[in-house]
């Protein structure tokens, strides 16, 4: 009879597995420590990939954010303010045929920074589409478009400059990654105290 093959049991795979997750909880813990009272700069220049559903068709983009208002507006909570560019394609079908088109978001973006896990958004602007591959090739002609953005959002903080990013609003309901460039500025070191001063 030959060897027997050991497998681990289905108690002992679940052991494993809660063990791996407390050994992880309290860095976890740490990270979700509410911050937004924090008022941190926020100077990072921001990549994301996105794709999903856009209403009309499938697609993906990228966007390049780069920060306004690093501060935010309110004095007392952990915000900030971007402007967001991008581009994009989409593929779509109507009753007859389908299309292809290029897109080009740019939004106003005020992002609150709720934990160091967690960061939500709204975000406002507009979106040109310009289909491709179509006899009016043009944002006002058939099958392009011009059309307002409204949307929510949030950023969960894998690892140090690296997110994952989900969005839903009037472009459709989008799911991807974000990169960071930058971080925040380092705080300041408080002066040494002065000393009492020389007799004269």
């Amino acid at each position: 009879m030959g060897p027997v093959a050991r497998y681990c049991s289905t108690p002992a795979r679940i052991a494993i597995v809660l063990g791996l997750l407390l050994a992880a909880a309290p860095a976890q813990a740490a990270r979700a420590t509410w911050i937004i009272e924090e008022d941190r700069p926020h100077p990072e220049v921001m990549f994301s990939f996105l794709g999903g559903w856009y209403l009309t068709g499938f697609g993906g983009e990228f966007r390049f954010a780069f920060p306004v208002a690093p501060d935010g507006a309110i004095e007392y909570l952990n915000e900030s303010m971007a402007i967001e560019l991008g581009a994009g394609y989409q593929y779509f079908l109507d009753s007859s045929r389908d299309f292809q088109r290029i897109t080009f978001p740019l939004t106003f973006r005020w992002d609150f920074h709720l934990t160091d896990l967690w960061t939500v958004y709204g975000a406002v602007g507009a979106a040109g589409g310009l289909p491709f591959d179509s006899p009016h090739a043009n944002v006002f002609g058939y099958h392009g478009y011009v059309w307002p953005v409204a949307a929510v959002g949030c950023f969960l903080h894998l690892a140090q400059g690296f997110d994952f990013r989900a969005e839903a609003g009037t472009l459709g309901i989008l799911v991807g990654v974000d990169f960071t460039l930058g971080g925040a500025e380092p705080t300041a070191e408080p002066a040494e105290p002065a000393g009492p001063a020389a007799p004269i």
